[in-house]
């Protein structure tokens, strides 16, 4: 068992007291309940973005099978579209992007906004 120390306003404390007395139990009781059904409970987890109103108009229009979109092609098709994509990878060397992890880490830390650089052991030139 783990002992918790919680600060409570003063009306958030007699509200406890209020339930407790009222349930025939201790207020660390309470509050352990209270805790166990919150953090076990199912709960939608929030949104991370906020949909603007025509999205969230359109989304209420549709159902749950008008949003899963069955797969095209074979499994086959798939593989053999990753290996082209594979073979053409490297191919065209004017391509923006090109370079290794070492590249990419040391532009990192090039165009870093503060002064402190995040890859030390990393030249600073090519």
């Amino acid at each position: 068992m783990t002992t918790l120390t919680i600060e409570l306003t003063p009306d958030i404390y007699e509200l406890l007291r209020a339930t407790a007395r009222q349930r025939g139990k201790a207020e660390h009781e309470i509050a352990e309940e209270f805790l166990v059904e919150r953090l076990t409970s199912e709960q939608p987890t929030p949104s991370p973005v906020a949909l603007a109103p025509d999205v969230q108009a359109l989304l209420a229009q549709m159902s749950e099978s008008d949003m899963i979109v069955p797969p095209h092609g074979t499994a086959a098709e798939a593989v053999r579209l990753l290996e082209s994509w594979n073979a053409a990878d490297g191919v065209d060397e004017d391509e923006e992007g090109e370079g290794t992890w070492e590249d990419v880490l040391r532009a990192v830390d090039a165009n870093r906004a503060e002064y402190r650089k995040l890859f030390v052991d990393r030249d600073t030139q090519p």
